[in-house]
């Protein structure tokens, strides 16, 4: 039984983002490919490569990679920014003042 049985036997994919663009590795090239050759997603599609970059940095590295990632991606007139993205996640961490 491909993709797995959920109660009664019937056969469900799981179609959603997460598993087909973050999980399968083909689905992730795919999309990421996607994002960098389309015009107005190709911040998105480096943002996401930056924060898994950020994922796997040193604590030590952490806050100089954090405060490189807002002024890039988070701020307005940022060489990336992602206007796209909603202001909860555009606001500064908590205790930190606004740039």
């Amino acid at each position: 039984q491909n993709g797995g049985s959920h109660g009664g036997g019937h056969l469900v994919e799981d179609t959603s983002f997460r598993w087909q663009c973050v999980e399968q590795p083909i689905g992730k090239l795919l999309f990421q490919r996607f994002l960098e050759g389309t015009p107005g997603l190709a911040a998105a599609g480096a943002l996401w490569a930056e924060l898994e970059a950020y994922e796997r940095c040193e604590d030590a590295e952490r806050g100089g990679a954090a405060a490189a990632l807002r002024g890039r991606f988070f701020t307005p007139g940022g060489a990336e920014h992602c206007g796209f993205l909603s202001a909860a996640a555009m606001a500064p961490p908590t205790g930190e003042a606004p740039p």
